[in-house]
């Protein structure tokens, strides 16, 4: 329950943070005017607008960072995770087993023997 909660939080972060960074003004422009950058400009004033998107921008990457070390964390209940003194190799061994179909097999088990390739310098 808290790790859904922990990962929702996380991803409504990640989005902000995105938004938030695509409206800061650049110094040639950038997303910020196109989507509209004049209006917190006329509502907050010339640097007051940039500010804020600083200090924004500041606390969700913090918020970002916390949760995401938050994530790493807690235990999520889907992931399984088994401690075994086995290698893997010996662990697999038994697991799969390797099937040919018949159909794959060549029409004959002898195969001719493949001669070397003649060069012009001998």
């Amino acid at each position: 329950m808290l790790y859904g909660v922990a990962v929702f939080i996380f991803v409504l972060v990640c989005l902000m943070l995105v938004g938030i960074i695509l409206l800061q003004s650049s110094q040639t422009g950038g997303m910020g005017t196109a989507m509209g950058g004049n209006a917190m400009h006329a509502a907050f004033g010339g640097q007051g607008a940039d500010k804020l998107l600083l200090k924004i921008t500041s606390v969700l990457a913090f918020t970002f960072m916390a949760l995401a070390i938050t994530i790493n964390m807690i235990d999520n209940p889907h992931s399984t995770f088994k401690m075994s003194n086995e290698s893997t190799l010996s662990r697999n061994k038994g697991n799969a087993e390797l099937v040919i179909p018949t159909d794959a097999l060549p029409a004959s088990e002898e195969t001719a023997p493949v001669e070397e390739a003649k060069t012009d310098s001998e």
